[in-house]
């Protein structure tokens, strides 16, 4: 995915790309990893999930990079601009202000 995006944002030509998942023969522990917790907590939360350090950081900064986050799930760290139409919309913050696939966050 990131050659795709980064090929993309230098002006390559389109290549595609196919995404996925393998659907789970059964139901994992419930609720997922939050903000609060320890570092300790957050990890073996990955760990009981299969996947290692180096690929919890990979998920948590890409989910960081192409992702948001809701207002309504975390209003201490996402608030909506003044300008925002209306108090009820649900307002997703982006940790990347830019909205290009950059550096510059």
């Amino acid at each position: 995915m990131g050659v795709v995006w980064g090929v993309a944002a230098c002006g390559g030509d389109p290549i595609s790309f196919r995404g996925g998942r393998i659907d789970a023969l059964s139901a994992g522990p419930p609720g997922v990893p939050v903000p609060e917790q320890d570092i300790e907590t957050f990890a073996e939360k990955f760990r009981l999930q299969g996947f290692n350090k180096a690929e919890m950081i990979g998920l948590v900064a890409c989910g960081h990079t192409l992702g948001g986050v809701k207002s309504s799930d975390f209003p201490d760290i996402v608030q909506p601009p003044p300008d925002h139409p209306d108090e009820e919309e649900e307002f997703v913050g982006f940790f990347d202000g830019t909205h290009a696939f950059d550096h510059a966050v």
